[in-house]
């Protein structure tokens, strides 16, 4: 074996006998050996194979260059290649056709590099033009030993599609490393995908279409072959080896490792750099070349000592993520890039026998490194490659890298411990406590020192009326925080963010940036609350929420402190607006940290003792507003009325009525300061009130506002308590103005039954005339009698009666029908008009009108002595007559007062009695016709047809005694008898039974009963009377025993 390379786990090696092997390394029953075209003394020179296993370019030491793939065994000899030795190939790694190579460099012995591209089919093999397949690129120093293009993939999203893009290639010769970035056409991508097929080559060869993907690259670089970017250096071996390592899911390669003479010169790729704008317009608008490198963190490694006696050179090396393999002729040998130590040497002889190690190369699909001799092959194992990596890097002060290979908790915690510790040292205490927060180091411990550092830099703080802290704390108190939004949003929980904060310069006194997003300020305890707020997290990610919510509080407590000190100096400020920006942001904090959702889920736990720290503080505004942040509703009504803030305390009671009950407390309180919004909150909270248990603040209300609540409770809630009703009415009827008695009247004509008297009737049958009596009777009896009356007629009445309601007074003695008492009533206080009204009313019959008329002519003539209006009454009233009031007139009243009167009367009288003679006519003349009716009545007759049937038997009438009526019916006697016996009523029946057992025993009975027989049996037709008419409402059956017995016999039927 002279040669092999190992792609995609496919082993490919090149022997003496310029036979070429393929063998599967997984699947062991794939293998293949193809010879290779060539004379018998001729050897293979180099083996070249793509990423994916494919493609196969063999050269020979003749100068002829073969290119095959691994499923044809056929080789075809590149002509455009002929007397070339090929040193290095450099593969299109994105390439995915089976047919063609696409765009691929190739570098030579005599240090030219091309650009060609092969296929397995003839048509472009063949073609006569040369320069469409095979282009010189540029020509340089040396033999060409190393190649490798770093560009970004076709379709990656940092590329826009049809743009130009910047392309990076390195090519090493035995002493020198060279570098040439420039741009790659849009047209010439297109090229990446044509020839995917022989179809597609032809037609673009006919077109005229010449491939030079790179050629815009090498352009610059040959008119100004000293532009190109060199790394040199003096001593050489005569060879070189040029690797580059790409991450597994990176799209670019990261770094490099070039074998020397001095050593392995390494660095990483910055392929960032590519995608500058800058640097692509100009390489698009200049033709000079581009003088960049894309090397970064660049050193020399040298080589590990050699054991004593040993010459031996390097071979060639392999290039993995975090070390490069050095292949000598019996030794193996890793070095760490990080370190430049040399963690692994292994001889070759017991694996590989005795032969020397011709060569090492790397399967860049999986990784895995091969050692091969001449006889023999095998695989270095590579393990846990990064097990030292964190060490290292934590070592070099690298942390963030560090981090990134920790693979147990306990290597973690030395890392941040270790940057924590030097950023303490370096007064960057913003980032040390948030990595202090994420280590194991003892709470106590770490929170004492920020503890001191802050007080330290708080008596600076203060004492110099907030000028800088101490010397050596990176802090300043006019330092903030930009970010975009001024405002705390409830809810956002923004304390998880990255630090992206760097170290501050020793010039600097300004700390690094907060990882909140809020307006944060940084203050003398701020280091503290970011260990605080840090550990808190921690904490709750471990599900330790008592102990988060002690570091709540105590971040609580300094933040509450902070804002005590920013409200002083704010009073004590020469520049007010500063220090009120300065205010707002130490209190967005606070309020962003409390409406956090994590903390929220803990404040359950601890709210009651934030809502001390806040009243301790004196904080009102953040007590407010962490009250309605956590809807404590209750208690900020009771922080409202302890600090005598009545109308923002019935503010919260109006808009939140799910707190009356509260409003039982304080409405006495309320009442006398603010009746208005106290009714108002009354009313909003509608049914969660009961209105009896305000009433001690009812009483304390303006009357206005007491009547407003009373009738919401009445009318909207329907309430029937008879304390809130008795209320309404003694309000209704002690205001001051004139509609007392109509609003009185109004409630009482709504809520009065229409059965008072009914109900009241018993009680009241033997009370006095008094009104006085007549309520204490009704008192009595509503506390005895069942009513649905709402309130006490009694206590009505003697309201209404003490407050002057004389209407009220009368409408209740009215609906009890006390109508004398309602007389009396109203003409004690001699309102005669609304007596008339009392005595019209319709509710009166004759008899009593009568009687309440003459009370009000005794009155009228007696007590006012008026003869005028009492000869009124006379005409107003038909009950009344002159000798009705003549016994109250005085004795020594003459006629000629009412002459017209009694004049009037007389006539009166006289018409009455041409009246009764005219009634006395009507009768007499009524008498005699009736009489002579009756005359004729007796010698009425009625004609009987010969063939006339009983209408009840249908038999002959004439066959026995029958009765004729005068409709047309006909019946026999005992025909009629039955038809009218089931009509008739229990006591006509009996009688009618008496006299037909008379009748049996006595036939001269009939005669003598004919009469009283007439009037039960013949009164009116059985069939067409009113005795048919009267039966259809009766049942057929008498009970329901004859019902049911009578059902019996029609279902057995």
């Amino acid at each position: 074996v002279t040669h092999v390379v190992v792609c995609s786990n496919i082993i490919f090696a090149a022997t003496t006998s310029n036979r070429l092997i393929i063998a599967g390394v997984l699947d062991r029953s794939y293998f293949a050996e193809v010879e290779i075209p060539s004379t018998s003394d001729d050897r293979v020179h180099n083996l070249f194979v793509d990423c994916r296993g494919f493609h196969i370019i063999i050269s020979m030491q003749s100068g002829v260059n073969f290119y095959t793939t691994r499923k044809s065994k056929k080789f075809k000899q590149i002509q455009k290649a002929k007397d070339i030795l090929i040193d290095s190939v450099s593969w299109n790694q994105y390439n995915e056709s089976d047919t063609t190579t696409q765009e691929i460099l190739i570098g030579t012995n005599d240090g030219i590099i091309f650009e060609t591209m092969l296929s397995i089919y003839d048509e472009i093999l063949s073609s006569s033009s040369g320069t469409v397949i095979w282009k010189e690129m540029i020509r340089l120093d040396n033999s060409v030993t190393g190649l490798a293009v770093i560009r970004y993939p076709p379709g990656s999203s940092f590329v826009p599609v049809g743009e130009p893009q910047l392309c990076a290639i390195l090519a090493s010769t035995s002493g020198r490393l060279y570098q040439f970035v420039g741009r790659i056409h849009s047209s010439d991508l297109v090229s990446a995908t044509r020839y995917i097929n022989p179809q597609s080559a032809v037609t673009a060869l006919r077109e005229g279409y010449i491939p030079g993907f790179f050629a815009p690259i090498f352009a610059s670089y040959a008119e100004n072959p000293s532009g190109a970017k060199c790394i040199e250096f003096p001593v050489s071996f005569g060879y070189s080896d040029l690797k580059v390592y790409q991450k597994k899911n990176d799209e670019v390669p990261s770094q490099f490792a070039w074998m020397t003479a001095s050593g392995i010169y390494f660095g990483k790729l910055d392929a960032k750099r590519l995608l500058d704008p800058g640097l692509l317009a100009n390489a698009v608008n200049s033709t000079s070349p581009l003088r960049i490198s894309l090397a970064s963190q660049a050193k020399l490694i040298k080589y590990p000592p050699m054991a004593p006696g040993s010459v031996s050179l390097p071979i060639c090396i392999s290039l993995s993520e975090f070390h490069v393999i050095v292949s000598y002729s019996d030794r193996v040998k890793a070095i760490n890039v990080l370190d430049d130590q040399a963690i692994f040497v292994q001889s070759t002889r017991d694996v590989l026998g005795t032969s020397h190690a011709m060569g090492a190369c790397r399967d860049p699909a999986v990784g895995a490194i091969w050692l091969f001799s001449g006889s023999n092959l095998c695989q270095l194992c590579v393990e846990r490659e990064d097990l030292r990596v964190w060490r290292i890097l934590l070592d070099k002060q690298e942390f963030a890298e560090a981090r990134k290979h920790c693979k147990l908790p306990e290597q973690l915690d030395a890392v941040n411990a270790q940057e924590a510790e030097l950023c303490f040292s370096r007064g960057d205490y913003i980032r040390s406590a948030e990595l202090f927060a994420e280590t194991s180091t003892p709470f106590e411990e770490v929170a004492l020192r920020f503890s001191q550092i802050s007080s330290l830099a708080n008596n600076s703080y203060t004492e110099g009326g907030g000028g800088n802290v101490a010397t050596g704390i990176a802090l300043t108190e006019d330092y903030e925080v930009i970010e975009e939004s001024d405002c705390v949003q409830t809810g956002n929980d923004d304390e998880d963010g990255e630090n992206t904060g760097k170290l501050p310069s020793k010039e600097s006194t300004v700390a690094p940036l907060s990882p909140f997003g809020i307006n944060f300020h940084l203050t003398p305890c701020t280091p503290l609350k970011v260990f605080l707020r840090a550990k808190k997290r921690t904490l709750e990610a471990e599900g330790k929420d008592k102990q988060a919510g002690i570091i709540v509080l105590w971040l609580i407590e300094l933040l509450l402190g902070e804002i005590g000190l920013c409200e002083d100096k704010y009073l004590r400020a020469d520049q007010p607006a500063t220090r009120q920006e300065e205010l707002n942001n130490v209190r967005n904090e606070f309020r962003a940290l409390v409406t956090s959702s994590n903390v929220l889920n803990i404040l359950p736990q601890c709210k009651d003792v934030i809502y001390n720290l806040l009243i301790n503080h004196g904080n009102s505004d953040d007590f407010v507003f962490f009250a309605k942040t956590n809807g404590d509703y209750d208690r900020l009504i009771d922080y409202y009325m302890s600090r005598g803030d009545y109308t923002e305390a019935l503010f919260v009671f109006t808009t939140h009525p799910s707190c009356a009950p509260k409003l039982y407390q304080y409405s006495v309180q309320l009442a006398p300061t603010e009746p208005k919004m106290l009714v108002d909150a009354w009313i909003r909270a509608g049914q969660r009130l009961c209105t009896c248990r305000l009433l001690p603040s009812i009483l304390l209300l303006p009357p206005q506002e007491a009547i407003r609540y009373l009738e919401f409770a009445i009318d909207k809630l329907q309430c029937k308590e008879q304390a809130i009703h008795h209320q309404l009415i003694f309000l209704y009827a002690d205001f001051t103005d004139s509609t007392a008695d109509t609003r009185l009247l109004t409630y009482l004509k709504k809520y009065t039954s229409s059965d008072l008297s009914e109900v009241f009737g018993e009680a009241l049958s033997d009370v006095e005339d008094s009104t006085h009596a007549v309520s204490k009777t009704l008192s009595s009896a509503y506390s005895t009698l069942e009513s649905n009356l709402s309130y006490d007629p009694g206590f009505a009445i003697r309201i209404a009666m003490e407050k002057g309601c004389l209407r009220s007074t009368v409408f209740l003695l009215q609906s009890l029908k006390l109508f004398n008492q309602a007389i009396e009533e109203v003409l004690s206080k001699n309102d005669i008009a609304l007596a008339k009204e009392i005595v019209n009313s319709n509710m009166l019959d004759i008899d009593t009108q009568r009687a309440l008329w003459l009370r009000i002519a005794r009155h009228v003539i007696t007590d006012k002595s008026s003869l005028k209006e009492a000869t009124a009454l006379l005409h107003e009233s038909s009950l009344l007559r002159l000798e009705d009031v003549f016994p109250f007139f005085p004795d020594f009243v003459t006629i000629d007062e009412f002459r017209e009167v009694i004049c009037e009367s007389l006539d009166a009288y006289n018409s009455q009695i041409e009246q009764l003679k005219a009634e006395m006519r009507a009768t007499v003349e009524s008498t005699n016709e009736i009489r002579a009716q009756l005359s004729e009545m007796k010698t009425h007759y009625e004609i009987i047809p010969e063939n006339a049937r009983c209408s009840q038997c249908l038999q002959a009438l004439t066959l026995r005694t029958f009765y004729v009526f005068p409709c047309g019916h006909f019946f026999h006697t005992d025909c009629l008898l039955n038809q009218v016996r089931p009509l008739l009523s229990p006591q006509d029946a009996s009688r009618l039974a008496e006299l037909y057992a008379k009748s049996e025993t006595d036939s001269s009975a009939i005669q003598k009963f004919r009469s009283q027989f007439d009037e039960l049996v013949a009164s009116d037709c059985a069939l067409c009377g009113k005795i048919a008419i009267e039966g259809v409402s009766r049942l057929f059956f008498s009970n329901a025993e004859e019902y049911e017995k009578e059902q019996k016999i029609w279902l057995l039927s």
